[in-house]
Parts: C-alpha cells; structure tokens; sequence
C-alpha cells in the first residue's frame, strides 16, 4: 500500500525529534543540578525561570512522548490512526501551541534584564506575544474542526491561521533576538551571542514559515523538530542565568582593589568597586577603625596600679 503524502517527513520528524531532546533531557538535568544548588535563594526572577524550565519540560516530554507512540502505533495493520483531529493529535499540537508563549515570554524577559529592565525595549515584543495568543487558540479550534473531507490541506484554514502563528512568533523573537544580540557585543563571543540570542530558535522559525508558505511537507519535520529545540536553546539561557555568566546576571560591585594605611591604633582603608552596568564609572570607599582601647590589669593589684599613675 502506497504511503500518504508526508508519512516519511512525519517519521523523519519524530526521529529527529527523540535525538533533540536527547540533547535537551541532558541540559535540563543540569538545570535541575544547579537548581538545586541554589535553592536558598528564593527571589522572584528565580522563581520564574524554575517555574518555566519545569513547564517546558513537561510540554516537551509530553509531546515526544505522544510523537513516539503515533509512530509506534501505525505500523499496526487493525489500528485505526485516525484523522488529525483525534484526541492524540490535538494534545501533541497544544503542547507546541501553549510552549510558544512560554518561550516567547522568557525571551521577552531576557531582554528585559540584558536592557537593565527597559519597559520600553520590550513593548512591541509584549504586544506581539500577547496577540499571538488568539491565532494559538485560533489553530487549535481550526484543527479539532477539521474537515478530512474538504479542501487540500494546503488549504484549509489550519494552515492559513499557522502561518499567522508562525508569523507573530517569528517577528517576537526577531525583535528580541537583535536587541540581546546587539547590546552585549563588546563583552561577549560570538557564541555567547548566539546563546544569549536564541538565535537557532529563530532560524527554525524562518525555515518552518518558509516551508509551509511553499505547501512544503518538510514543515513536518520542522514541526517535530520545534518543541525540543525550544528546550534546548531555553536551557542553555537557563543555565548561564543561574550560572551568573550571562550579559546582566553578574556581581553587583566587583572589588577592584585596598589599600591599608596603619598608624598606632588606627587603621584606614581605601577600596573601589564598580557597578555592573557601567563599565568606566568607580565608587569609592573609605572606612574608617580603631581599635578599642583595653585595659591592662598588672598582677601586683590596684595598690601598684595607683603608684604608677601618680608617678605619671
């Protein structure tokens, strides 16, 4: 029996999809170690990015999982795999649906910190996200209606509000994806950029529009291939925000150098540390001690201790 058109990209797909997340379950275990080592600190920016990393980790877990049994499943002759718009299929989809937000939020908030928290920086992403949550919702109803019956699939609806998904997504993560690329340059590698960036999120975005404006079938494989990346790219920022090593997450002052004076009892030191964000401003501190004045008891009594002041 002749395949179905896009059977072997969808196989491609989950195939390529299971080694992503391979790569993605090593990076959140990570997360989970380093997590761990700083579960004292219990401020609300880390509280957010350990609540993301653990709602992405169940979205893409779910949806490999599901990919893997569809695959499964259809090599049984007597099992029916259904239309798209079976029970599997809808949750497979609103797992990538639902991550997109998310991932598109935490990039919203990366660029938030690496802008030393500029409201204005971040509004047209903030609009874009926001309005992108109607064509999710719009493509999920879109995919549970859907007519098997009707018209080419390159020409349903589903594809015509996807595209408009893919499109708001793709202009979100464009916009941050070059103010976080262009902020740090003078401090940070290339690779750095790249990371920091999330810039192999956007390129896959760029491919997956690309592919499914041309009625392209290879846009199955990028669909599978987009949640564990997603998970991969977000991880990797994960892990240098907590690190500390990302552009905006480091010490607040930095000491750069003492000087001690001493003299008698006193002691008079000279310090200068620099603020994060400015990288030629200095502060300068000066503290002051002295050291308490103690008094001496002579083992010959208070009788000797009079003689000698009065001798004095």
């Amino acid at each position: 029996m002749p395949l179905a058109p896009g059977t072997k990209e969808s196989y491609l797909g989950a195939f390529l999809e299971n080694i992503i997340y391979g790569v993605y379950l090593s990076a959140f275990i990570e997360c989970c170690t380093i997590f761990r080592k700083k579960e004292k600190r219990r401020d609300i920016k880390q509280q957010y990015v350990v609540g993301t990393a653990v709602l992405m980790f169940i979205l893409i877990t779910t949806r490999c999982i599901i990919d893997t049994y569809r695959c499964v499943i259809a090599f049984d002759i007597d099992a029916d795999f259904g239309p798209p718009n079976t029970t599997l299929g809808l949750v497979t989809n609103a797992c990538w649906f639902f991550l997109t937000p998310i991932a598109d939020a935490f990039i919203i908030f990366r660029t938030f910190i690496v802008w030393n928290r500029s409201w204005l920086v971040i509004l047209v992403p903030m609009v874009l996200c926001l309005a992108n949550l109607g064509p999710s919702i719009w493509v999920s109803i879109a995919l549970a209606k859907l007519d098997t019956e009707g018209p080419a699939i390159w020409g349903n609806i589903v594809f015509k509000s996807l595209n408009l998904f893919l499109s708001l997504t793709l202009c979100t993560n464009i916009i941050c994806t070059g103010f976080i690329a262009f902020r740090p340059t003078y401090t940070m590698r290339a690779l750095s950029i790249i990371v920091e960036s999330a810039a192999i999120y956007t390129l896959l975005l760029v491919g997956t529009l690309i592919s499914n404006s041309v009625n392209s079938y290879v846009n199955f494989i990028l669909f599978n291939c987009t949640p564990p990346t997603i998970g991969v790219v977000f991880s990797y920022i994960i892990i240098r925000v907590s690190r500390g090593t990302s552009y905006g997450e480091r010490d607040s002052a930095i000491s750069a150098g003492t000087v001690h004076f001493g003299h008698g009892t006193q002691t008079y030191e000279l310090g200068q540390s620099t603020a994060p964000h400015h990288r030629n401003a200095g502060v300068v501190q000066l503290r002051l001690e002295r050291e308490p004045e103690v008094e001496v008891t002579d083992s010959r009594g208070s009788h000797s201790g009079k003689q000698d002041a009065a001798m004095v």
